[in-house]
């Protein structure tokens, strides 16, 4: 006799001779037991999904449900829409729908051209009944972006004020996906971001509101949330700790999932183990924007389930368990203070009777991790005279947060010491100055030293260039070589922070070889330096290309180090 497992193999016995017939038949019941079982688990996904009562949904894309403060109107993201200000092609209007007396949505209506433009527009969240925090690029007359990205704006319904820029330091994407929330206190609003430290796709962000209503730069949440995918959509519970969050980097239903993990300290980098919401929202399709209006009964979201077009808003019931989770905003919530200044209060002197010695267990004490000591000075580049900058250091290492920040004395001069543990990054600033990056790679030091790096800004001003180190080329091709995206990407912050400023990209060449050709492949880097930069989200009308071949040589062509030094690409300033 030989064995045969029905249950999980049903087609597959270990008979020496099968018969036709009963293979043919074991293969129709394999089929038709994962049909049975693809639509019942289906169906029970789909049980506690409820679409919106009314016309809110339509064949066009629904997202990025917001509610408002009275829980009367509800905001969403209308994506491809021929109503949209960029017609079919718009990648998000904000649209809005009245609840009506009869408990249905009511007609969306478009949420007007002062918030909506041809980019992607979406409510982030309400800091109050009349003032909101959206996403968007916004322009002026002369078609310059005014903001980074998220603005704020005062006004309901159709009828909004001028978004107004939030200035954000550090904040940056290379993504073209914008989602985040405010937190029910109005203090801390959560992005996703593909940004300096991100694992690799969308990692989740923290912001925090300062005491003079400025906001923190992101902080990354870290890898107990944060995987090489996906992390998008997240929405912090009135409770301040409770995180929800889509995914692609974890096993779920579906291409993304909804998860919840609960904050465990004042880090906010450790958190619980992040877990599926279950087949009550999650399903085969796409799920995405959970969010729980506080001490609401209905979590809203959007997804492509059983949906009439693309994806449409839908709403599950909140577990009653929950409740603590929902109840008022936490006022209590650890509002970090941008590098806040601790100062221990002094220790009173009291006189007690002394007590019984107690002789505790001394541990052993941790070795000492060497230390380097980075010194050097900071310049003007154009007058070769002493700069004041600030300098903020910060770990790469994926499990820490180190960020240190010092200024440079009279003289330009500036020295720190860091753990040779790890690497860091390294970021010099100077008002009217460009940015300068640099790389600590103290990791690979083997012991304690001294190092000494010298920095030069560029000042902010007409006629002054700067070479694009790294930026390197497939030989005698304007293909891009991988790594010289760290150096443009730069770039992109630079324009972006200074939407004044025009720039010309120049290619350069050696003079080797034909005079014509080298021009010829000076102007195609050039433009495909262009054409990142605007893919990365520059503005076009900030860059023109210009290839000069041979001809603006920095040293000799004698020797192939010094025509390596002249194969390089810069950008110029023309407007300010």
């Amino acid at each position: 006799m030989y064995n045969c497992n029905k249950l999980t193999s049903p087609v597959c016995c270990s008979w020496p001779i099968a018969n036709y017939a009963t293979k043919k038949m074991n293969i129709r019941l394999s089929l038709l037991l994962i049909y049975f079982l693809t639509v019942t688990l289906s169906s029970f996904a789909q049980s506690e999904h409820e679409k919106l009562e009314g016309s809110l949904n339509s064949s066009a894309n629904e997202a990025a449900p917001v509610l408002s403060p009275n829980g009367q109107t509800l905001y969403f993201v209308r994506q491809y829409h021929p109503q949209n200000v960029g017609g079919v092609t718009d990648s998000g209007d904000i649209w809005y729908s009245d609840l009506q007396a009869d408990g249905q949505w009511g007609e969306a209506t478009h949420g007007g051209k002062t918030i909506n433009n041809r980019f992607y527009n979406g409510i982030i969240g309400f800091a109050n009944e009349q003032t909101a925090y959206i996403h968007g690029h916004y322009l002026d007359r002369n078609n310059k972006p005014t903001t980074q990205g998220i603005s704020t704006t005062s006004g309901q319904k159709s009828q909004w004020n001028t978004p107004q820029a939030v200035k954000i330091p550090y904040f940056y994407t290379k993504s073209k996906h914008q989602s985040g929330s405010l937190h029910a206190s109005g203090q801390i609003m959560l992005t996703a971001l593909q940004s300096y430290d991100s694992r690799g796709a969308e990692d989740l962000y923290v912001l925090f509101r300062q005491s003079d209503g400025s906001w923190s730069e992101p902080k990354n949440l870290g890898n107990d949330v944060n995987t090489a995918y996906q992390e998008m959509t997240p929405f912090l519970a009135p409770d301040g700790k409770t995180l929800f969050f889509a995914s692609n980097g974890y096993e779920g239903f579906g291409s993304r999932d909804v998860f919840m993990s609960v904050r465990l300290d004042d880090s906010w980098r450790s958190w619980s183990n992040p877990k599926n919401l279950g087949a009550s929202v999650n399903t085969p399709g796409t799920e995405l924007y959970y969010s729980i209006p506080q001490n609401g009964d209905f979590a809203y979201l959007s997804s492509t389930q059983n949906s009439d077009g693309m994806a449409d808003v839908v709403k599950v019931r909140v577990n009653p368990e929950n409740e603590e989770m929902l109840a008022e905003a936490d006022s209590t919530l650890d509002i970090p203070e941008e590098e806040p200044m601790v100062t221990a209060p002094p220790v009173a002197e009291t006189i007690t009777e002394p007590e019984p010695e107690v002789i505790e267990e001394i541990p052993e004490e941790e070795p000492e991790i060497p230390m380097a000591t980075i010194q050097g000075k900071v310049l003007n580049k154009k007058a070769q005279e002493p700069l004041t900058a600030e300098l903020i250091i910060r770990s790469v290492r994926n499990d820490t947060t180190l960020v240190e920040t010092l200024q440079t004395d009279s003289q330009g001069v500036f020295s720190i010491s860091l753990p040779l543990d790890d690497n860091y990054e390294l970021s010099v600033t100077a008002e009217g100055f460009i940015r300068q990056r640099d790389r600590l790679l103290l990791a690979e030091t083997a012991e304690a030293s001294t190092l000494e790096r010298n920095y030069q800004l560029t000042p902010i001003e007409v006629g002054s260039t700067v070479n694009l180190e790294n930026v390197l080329f497939d030989r005698g091709t304007a293909d891009m070589l991988p790594g010289s995206s760290d150096r443009l990407d730069e770039v992109v912050i630079f324009l972006d922070e200074n939407p004044e400023v025009a720039i010309e990209v120049g290619g350069h060449t050696d003079n080797r070889g034909r005079a014509d050709l080298n021009l010829k492949l000076s102007s195609q880097r050039a433009e495909a330096v262009r054409a990142y930069l605007i893919q990365q989200g520059a503005n076009a009308e900030q860059i023109t290309a210009k290839g000069y071949g041979g001809t603006q040589p920095l040293t000799s062509n004698a020797i192939e180090e010094e025509r390596r030094k002249n194969r390089r690409v810069t950008f110029m300033i023309l407007r300010k």
